[in-house]
């Protein structure tokens, strides 16, 4: 199960996500960030609560991420949580994404 709050911070809509992002969250995780994005110029992906992260989740990141840069949005993700931070590490995403350690990006 996957829960999402959002809040504003200096400038950022910033996505706070908790819980387990696997194939059952991944549609609503990526439906939460591309909402964030088609509606703000910056938006962050807040990982500190996340627990786990499955190809599907990262799937959906990568959609948003993909959204953001054809909309001309700021996307970024930060403050991961240790297992989530490993699977980034072992995935090369950091090659990918613009990855923070602290919010605000």
């Amino acid at each position: 199960m996957i829960q999402t709050e959002e809040e504003t911070r200096d400038g950022w809509r910033v996505v706070n996500v908790s819980g387990r992002a696997d194939a059952e969250a991944a549609d609503a995780l990526e439906s939460v960030l591309r909402a964030a994005i088609e509606a703000n110029d910056k938006v962050a992906a807040s990982f500190a609560s996340l627990d786990y992260i499955s190809s599907a989740g990262i799937r959906a990141l990568l959609q948003a991420a993909r959204a953001a840069q054809t909309r001309g949005s700021e996307f970024a993700v930060c403050g991961l949580s240790e297992p989530v931070r490993r699977v980034f590490d072992m995935s090369g995403l950091q090659h990918v994404l613009n990855i923070h350690g602290v919010l605000p990006c």
